[in-house]
């Protein structure tokens, strides 16, 4: 794909979300008690397409939803009879606007696992349906490490339309996708976007300013290597000592996939239902016959980590890890995934 890198100005930019709002069904940031969470809007002043990362929620709510119906059904005397959901509202077509890189890139991580062994297909129409344009971050935040992992920032693909803030104002903007080029070609209006094409020397001088900002940076080859060879560390207690297994950490992950499957049924109608669950809730692993392979929560710490950094790169070639720190910024004792990961690594097994 010929890629078209175009100019403007934040005036220009405003209008280019306006005619997307007015176009299309959009999904942008909005704020709710001083954090944004992404809901359908009618009108850019409803939403903050710039809105912060340490305060913005993840997206990954619009493609796995927190909790789904899956099916209804009835169960008489006569037998059981299942019945098709409500229609997805998540499956039409639609723009979200305001997504972060390591967001945006959480949703190719999901795609290794809902294209797997079973294919899941509300989540690929959800997908295909769905045009995500990202603006790169200006500077990283305090609990941010997407640098340091393994894939392509500056070149990231994950986005459809690619939105980074320049030097003097300038605004750039380019399609990363085919469906991103397609979708530019139909909403852009060069004479009010002021839009005109230029070379791609003032993207990398402000990916490089970007890169330098980072306060957290890691090995991850080493940090993969060290971890997949001390399964039975024991600074897995000391890392999970202060948790209290709250799991909010795996429902603010934009990569986190778990999930329970519970009934609610009154009389003989019922409705089955697709919910979050984590790896750290002490009965996510409890069996049938009270059997729990995982009772105590330095080994669910454990599974959390590995799985992380070790299983899904095993199986997958890549990190179940984006770099984000949602889960640092959200959780109520401080645990940080960097620091864990870091800490269990630099203390080898004797």
């Amino acid at each position: 794909m010929n890629v078209e890198i175009f100019v403007t100005d934040k005036a220009g930019l405003q209008k280019f979300y306006e005619a997307i709002i007015a176009r299309n069904e959009t999904w942008a940031p909005v704020e709710k008690f001083g954090k944004f969470d992404f809901k359908r809007v009618s009108s850019l002043g409803e939403c903050d397409p710039d809105s912060p990362i340490a305060t913005t929620r993840s997206a990954k709510p619009l493609f796995f939803p927190r909790s789904a119906k899956i099916m209804k059904y009835t169960a008489d005397s006569t037998g059981t009879r299942v019945k098709e959901t409500d229609e997805d509202p998540f499956t039409a077509k639609r723009v979200i606007l305001g997504m972060k890189h390591c967001d945006a890139r959480s949703l190719q991580v999901l795609d290794k696992v809902y294209n797997w062994d079973y294919i899941d297909n509300d989540y690929q129409k959800r997908r295909q349906n769905t045009v995500v344009i990202s603006t790169r971050c200006d500077k990283a935040e305090t609990h941010c490490f997407c640098t340091s992992l393994d894939y392509d920032v500056e070149n990231l693909d994950a986005m459809d339309v690619l939105i980074v803030n320049g030097t003097e104002g300038k605004v750039h903007i380019t399609a990363r996708t085919e469906k991103g080029d397609a979708f530019l070609k139909e909403n852009l209006d060069p004479a009010s976007c002021i839009l005109h094409p230029v070379s791609d020397e003032e993207l990398k001088k402000q990916y490089q300013a970007f890169a330098a900002s980072f306060r957290l940076k890691m090995n991850y080859k080493e940090i993969n290597e060290k971890l997949s060879k001390i399964f039975d560390s024991p600074e897995f207690e000391d890392v999970s000592a202060n948790c209290i297994s709250c799991n909010t950490c795996a429902f603010v992950c934009p990569t986190c996939h778990c999930f329970k499957i519970s009934d609610e049924r009154v009389k003989d109608t019922g409705v089955r239902y697709k919910s979050y669950d984590s790896c750290n809730n002490g009965y996510f692993t409890l069996m049938a016959g009270g059997h729990n392979p995982r009772p105590v929560k330095y080994r669910r710490w454990r599974q959390r980590a590995l799985h992380k950094f070790v299983y899904y790169k095993e199986r997958f070639g890549e990190n179940l890890c984006v770099g984000c720190g949602k889960c640092a910024v959200s959780c109520p004792v401080n645990i940080s995934i960097f620091e864990v990961v870091n800490q269990v690594a630099s203390n080898e097994v004797v």
